[in-house]
């Protein structure tokens, strides 16, 4: 295959990958959308923990018992192992994070680890 040929495709599969400012929660499979759930409840729980041990061990303990210890073999089974589609998940995590961290700071309660996934932040350019 020619260069000029090569080129092309390439220039044509780096253009056609997804814009991850416009992937969103709503964009993710359902297995996918679990995982990432799972993850945020997770860092909820985390920091629970660290405001108020007794109640977040407490918690922790909880999603051990009913996610089960293969919890991380069973998300990793349900996510995409094509890059760019995993990509856009990790990103679309860290935009996640980021519009929780004033309120993983600021307002660390139990009461907020079954609250519905934040919208993303906007993504730096």
């Amino acid at each position: 295959m020619p260069t000029r040929q090569i080129l092309f495709l390439l220039v044509m599969l780096v253009g056609c990958q997804a814009d991850p400012t416009q992937f969103s929660v709503d964009d993710l499979s359902s297995a996918e959308r679990q995982v990432v759930t799972q993850y945020i409840v997770l860092e909820r729980a985390r920091v629970v923990a660290l405001a108020d041990p007794e109640s977040g061990v407490a918690i922790l303990d909880s999603l051990a018992a009913a996610w089960g210890d293969s919890a991380a073999v069973v998300a990793q089974s349900k996510l995409s192992i094509e890059p760019a589609r995993a990509a856009l998940v990790h990103d679309l995590i860290e935009r996640l994070l980021e519009a929780e961290a004033d309120s993983l700071v600021h307002a660390p309660y139990a009461r907020r680890i079954g609250e519905p996934l934040p919208e993303p932040a906007p993504v730096d350019d």
